[in-house]
């Protein structure tokens, strides 16, 4: 599989290479609840309980996705849109495959969430 190139079964907010996963997000801050609330064609939409100052809805998001993909934070990294709700999310694993495809049931249940 090229780097960059998704399997025509995947998402298209979701592009898997041989040792990472990118995803494009749509965060909601300030929510009660956290979680995935919808998937759009373009991003999964996560809510957030932390507002959006000084960095801690990302920290959050960082968090969530780390624990729902069983990988380190360090593994989770925010490449692109710190300061908007859209963001461009890299997860760097071992085992792409197996995160994408948790990925896919996440997104599919859609209404997982947590109380923090």
């Amino acid at each position: 599989m090229k780097p960059g190139k998704a399997p025509a079964d995947d998402a298209p907010w979701m592009r898997v290479s041989a040792d990472e996963i990118v995803i494009e997000v749509s965060a909601r801050p300030g929510a009660s609840r956290r979680g995935v609330v919808r998937v759009t064609p373009d991003a999964l939409v996560i809510a957030l309980n932390s507002a959006r100052e000084k960095g801690n809805a990302n920290v959050e998001l960082i968090e969530f996705l780390a624990n729902q993909l069983r990988v380190p934070r360090s593994a989770v990294m925010i490449v692109r849109g710190e300061t908007s709700r859209r963001k461009t999310v890299r997860i760097i694993t071992h085992q792409p495959a197996l995160a994408a495809a948790q990925l896919r049931k996440i997104a599919q249940s859609r209404k997982i969430g947590t109380r923090k």
